[in-house]
């Protein structure tokens, strides 16, 4: 594992192909846990995604995966307002899970912050203008990212990704400090 930074306690790192998962991690989702201790690293190994973990106490609380996606240059209104002509380079938050035990503690806000503080640095290296999410169908997850400023455009012209919400990274940066 390759560290990223420390706050308050929690340790967040980057998983590396080396990497075994943490066989301690469980989420209320089985589907999440079982793409954390099989799927998840396949994907690493495979080059298809990056996982990053939040750490307390040496177990795995909880992780998220980015990848990188493309929006149409039709899928919205709004991108359509831009007249480009081509895909729109988007940052794929595939997977974000907390750890059954410690949910409703905020981790998953701060896995958040984690890709916010990553999103910039990745973008000096490739273009990435919106991030995008398909959130599991419930309220509460619906709402927790709409409360992080996730938006779920409307008439939202791609049949793949239908239920996605999406941030514009260049609004969103233009509103907070950036440190790259």
């Amino acid at each position: 594992m390759r560290l990223i930074y420390v706050d308050n306690g929690f340790a967040y790192y980057q998983i590396e192909e080396s990497d075994d998962p943490d066989a301690t991690f469980k989420s209320s989702v089985e589907e999440f846990t079982t793409y954390y201790r099989v799927t998840g690293f396949y994907d690493i190994q495979e080059r298809l995604a990056h996982m990053y973990v939040v750490m307390r106490n040496q177990q795995v609380i909880g992780y998220v995966t980015l990848a990188m996606q493309h929006l149409r240059y039709d899928a919205t209104e709004e991108i359509k307002e831009k007249r480009v002509k081509y895909n729109i380079p988007a940052l794929l938050i595939s997977h974000l899970a907390v750890h059954e035990d410690f949910q409703r503690r905020g981790i998953g806000t701060k896995l958040l912050d984690l890709v916010f503080y990553l999103a910039p640095k990745l973008t000096c290296w490739v273009g990435c203008r919106y991030a995008m999410l398909s959130p599991r169908h419930s309220k509460g997850v619906m709402a927790f990212y709409e409360n992080y400023g996730f938006k779920h455009p409307p008439n939202f012209n791609d049949n793949k990704y239908s239920d996605v919400f999406l941030m514009d990274l260049k609004e969103y940066y233009s509103q907070v400090d950036v440190v790259q």
